[in-house]
């Protein structure tokens, strides 16, 4: 069996050090080749492309949709998978698998956000920039005694909720089954969510983007909140309506939001340089408001960086012996 590793853009020079492909090999069972993509001449490419078995890697590009003849498993590194063309899987049996490795990263990274938005650290930081030592200008709010609601209860929110034990947190959350595992969560279905939202001060929302999430928080769910809530988003920007939480936040109908996935991306950024320049994030000018926290989908990247591949590996392991793997993707819910 052949296992191609297509490393992303920014991985690929790691991925061309020996030693980093001789630690990879020694992790696939023996049985099974493991090539990079990297090393493939271009002349190659298209051949090997034919033969792969699994593949390892991002999204493949729609123009290479005919090459892979005889793929029968793609890992991918990412979670959310809204750009993936769902029914060529389909139409080609392909086991589809997506990642959860950096849970624990986004969830350490959303609680930042929380902290920082209850905190009002960004605001204080800028008046004593200014010389202002006025500490009532932008009060705190504690974390003790509140109401955590769970949009989702995957992973991230498990691990986010580890990280609240302290402060004496109650938690509620919407899934779409009310069975739980976590006796100190409340379930409320997708069908009971507006008597949730009615009892949280703070709102977590790590949905991913699927038919049935776009607009999950609308404006009947705006009108019900608390005024005093927050909203924490590591999910994806389009589960919740972009003018109804630009326009709640300009009316100060809630207290505040941290923000890290949005409605509008530039066509290129990051490793390679931004175009366009500058490109804002929604249609709504949310970067001119000071209740809102804004950071560019940036919750997964850390010192922690996707660079151990033996999650991915021993997953493809399981398919190569025969086993079921981890995190199928349900190709017609679309995670």
């Amino acid at each position: 069996m052949k296992v191609l590793i297509k490393p992303r853009v920014e991985l690929v020079d790691l991925f061309a050090k020996e030693q980093v492909k001789i630690s990879y090999r020694k992790l696939i069972e023996p049985n099974a080749e493991l090539l990079f993509y990297n090393d493939i001449k271009e002349d190659e490419r298209e051949q090997i492309l034919k033969e792969i078995d699994v593949l390892i890697g991002p999204k493949i590009d729609e123009k290479e949709f005919n090459l892979y003849n005889n793929l029968k498993m793609h890992q991918t590194f990412a979670t959310g998978l809204e750009e993936f063309n769902f029914a060529y899987y389909k139409n080609n049996h392909i086991l589809l698998c997506n990642s959860h490795t950096h849970s624990k990263i986004i969830a350490e990274y959303a609680f930042a956000l929380l902290l920082t938005i209850a905190k009002e650290i960004n605001e204080n930081d800028q008046l004593l920039r200014e010389g202002n030592w006025d500490y009532t200008q932008y009060p705190a709010i504690t974390l003790f005694g509140k109401t955590i609601l769970f949009l989702g209860f995957g992973n991230i929110a498990k691990i986010f909720k580890e990280m609240c034990k302290p402060f004496q947190i109650s938690y509620i959350a919407v899934k779409r089954i009310k069975q739980c595992d976590d006796p100190d969560i409340e379930i409320f279905t997708i069908e009971e969510k507006l008597e949730a939202i009615k009892r949280a001060d703070i709102i977590l929302n790590t949905l991913p983007s699927t038919k049935k999430t776009i607009d999950f928080l609308d404006k009947i769910e705006f009108e019900v909140m608390k005024p005093n809530v927050i909203i924490v988003n590591v999910g994806r920007g389009v589960t919740i309506n972009e003018e109804e939480l630009y326009t709640a936040l300009k009316d100060k109908r809630i207290r505040g939001a941290a923000i890290d996935v949005w409605y509008n991306y530039p066509e290129v950024r990051g490793i390679e340089k931004q175009r366009p320049l500058p490109c804002y994030p929604s249609k709504f000018p949310f970067h001119q408001l000071k209740n809102v926290i804004m950071t560019a989908h940036r919750a997964w990247q850390s010192d922690a960086l996707m660079i151990d591949l033996k999650p991915f590996l021993e997953n493809v392991n399981r398919f190569i012996r025969g086993e079921k793997p981890k995190n199928i993707v349900n190709l017609d819910e679309g995670y």
